[in-house]
């Protein structure tokens, strides 16, 4: 049962889907509700999709969190995602997003960590809102300005993602810490991360994520990305996919490229499908052993 969640019925639409899920829903004072973690950001909604088949009542629920691109709306973008969610019993959590002006270094270095922040928080909450398990480590998707957004959180927050896969995105924070890149500042680079996160870019838990990067061969006109990041990682969303697989993989963590010939800026049939699949291999190899984020690991 798919909801749109308005900030005043976040709750209840939450106890609906876990319903949904076969799950047991907890009794919820709305009074004393915590304060909305979206209020003041760009996330104007978010849409929950819960599992389509019955998930036992100790099993955690895997979240995969979807991000559309500039001018899409969570719904739409997530419609497309069902076959695949449904495949692999996913949660999807989908936000739509007011995004600003993502051609400006400026705008992006204010709105990314907002919004990564705001999530976060929103994602924290989950267990409670459902009254059931859901698994710490998510699984996220983005196309486009989504891409930019999946895996700058990712940079943020390791300690709260397993893998990601980035379609098509127009613009990298390269994840370097040393070498030629290890000085750039964000969004270019996580030099001073602390100042926007909080806490310093941390490479070992980085490391543990995989990324899945997408691109259309086709995917290759200067004009279509800003050229602010011009000399860091190329002038096209091809150059530039390579040069964050590459940094990516330089600094230890596990990055795979897939280039698809014939694609333009779209995101295929094809593309999801090698996205999704690549999503639940790595959630399938890590089910074997807890989530050690939250049981291990102290969070930021």
């Amino acid at each position: 049962m798919p909801r749109t969640l308005g900030r005043s019925s976040l709750l209840v639409a939450f106890l609906l889907a876990a319903a949904c899920m076969a799950l047991v829903p907890v009794a919820v004072d709305l009074a004393d509700a915590p304060p909305d973690p979206l209020a003041g950001t760009p996330i104007r909604s978010i849409f929950v999709r819960a599992p389509q088949r019955a998930v036992p009542s100790q099993a955690p629920v895997q979240v995969l969190v979807v991000l559309h691109g500039m001018g899409g709306n969570c719904q739409d973008f997530s419609r497309e995602l069902f076959d695949q969610a449904d495949k692999y019993n996913w949660l999807i959590v989908a936000p739509t997003v007011d995004y600003g002006d993502w051609t400006n270094p400026n705008v992006v270095a204010v709105e990314d960590p907002l919004i990564i922040q705001a999530l976060n928080d929103y994602l924290d909450g989950l267990p409670n809102m459902l009254g059931a398990p859901v698994r710490h480590l998510i699984l996220l998707l983005g196309h486009s300005r989504g891409a930019q957004l999946a895996h700058r959180f990712a940079e943020f927050r390791p300690d709260r993602v397993l893998a990601v896969a980035a379609l098509s995105a127009g613009t990298y924070t390269l994840p370097a810490t040393a070498g030629p890149n290890g000085s750039l500042n964000f969004p270019f680079g996580v030099q001073d991360m602390d100042h926007y996160a909080g806490h310093a870019f941390d490479p070992q838990r980085f490391d543990n994520v995989s990324f899945w990067v997408g691109v259309g061969g086709q995917d290759s006109n200067p004009g279509d990305v800003p050229r602010a990041w011009d000399s860091i990682e190329g002038s096209n969303r091809l150059q530039r996919a390579r040069a964050f697989e590459a940094a990516v993989r330089q600094l230890g963590a596990n990055a795979t490229l897939h280039v698809f010939g014939d694609a333009h800026h779209e995101l295929t049939g094809e593309m999801r499908s090698a996205a999704c699949d690549f999503l639940q291999h790595a959630a399938t190899a890590q089910s074997a052993t807890p989530d050690v984020a939250s049981v291990d690991v102290e969070p930021y």
